[in-house]
Parts: structure tokens; C-alpha cells; sequence
């Protein structure tokens, strides 16, 4: 989905006012606020790749070391590290989320 650029999967994923929290920004409160970031942060950037590092789960978490590699503004990115932490609602969907850089 997000190596597409499509982020119209978000509002199912993330829970009507979940909490999107990452370096450098403002946080983002609810799944549309954080459709709309997703799809701008992704709309500069092609030929994304994301590769899962490690993953750790737990009954109402779960953390991922994580890496992305895209092209912008003609220049290659590669393997830049990232972790990210979810929490999760009575649903399922992703209440909670914390990017690191």
C-alpha cells in the first residue's frame, strides 16, 4: 500500500481519532488528518521501498526497526533507518503510533 503511494487503505486501518505522532511535525489527531500527512509525505517520493527489520508484538503493541529507501528530487535515499511503535483499539485499528527517525 504505502510502496504505491496509495494511502486510500488509511481510514480503515487507523481508528477515527487515533494518534499519529513523528519528529519534526505537529501531531496528527484522526485517521483523515493522518490519510491527508501520509499522502503529502509519500506525494514527493518514488519508487519507495520499506523493509521490516525486526518486529516486536505484544498482546496490545507492537514496534517495528524498519528501513525506507525512495527517489526525490532526482537523488537516491537508501535503507534510512526508522522504528515505530502502534497501540491498537478494542477494534483492531491502529490507535496509537509513534515514528522515530
Amino acid at each position: 500500500m504505502l510502496t504505491a503511494g496509495d494511502v486510500s487503505g488509511i481510514p480503515e486501518l487507523y481508528g477515527a481519532d487515533a494518534l499519529y505522532l513523528e519528529p519534526y511535525n505537529p501531531p496528527h489527531r484522526g485517521n483523515l488528518l493522518i490519510q491527508a500527512y501520509l499522502k503529502d509525505w509519500l506525494g514527493g517520493k518514488d519508487d519507495i521501498e520499506i523493509e521490516a527489520t525486526r518486529i516486536v508484538e505484544s498482546d496490545d503493541a507492537l514496534g517495528v526497526e524498519w528501513a525506507i529507501s525512495y527517489t526525490a528530487a532526482g537523488r537516491r535515499w537508501k535503507a534510512l533507518p526508522r522504528a515505530s511503535f502502534f497501540g491498537f483499539d478494542e477494534q483492531g485499528r491502529i490507535a496509537y503510533h509513534r515514528d522515530y527517525t
